[in-house]
């Protein structure tokens, strides 16, 4: 397969950071771990893990902002 690099020339990159990005780095990351599994590079019961660990995480970074 032919490595090929992407140049962006459109508007400017939003910032990722912001609490309404969050829900939508999650289904990435999510997207990811599954796309890992179908590739065989992860067993279903490492896909659950992941995904466990990754909502976990989630809350955690939601909770800890409630709370500011």
């Amino acid at each position: 397969m032919l490595h090929r690099e992407f140049v962006y020339t459109g508007a400017p990159v939003p910032d990722l950071e912001g609490p309404e990005y969050a829900a939508f780095l999650l289904n990435i990351q999510k997207g990811v771990i599954f796309s890992l599994e179908r590739r065989k590079l992860l067993t279903p019961s490492q896909r659950e893990r992941c995904i466990e660990e990754l909502e976990k995480h989630f809350a955690q970074k939601k909770g800890s902002k409630r709370q500011v």
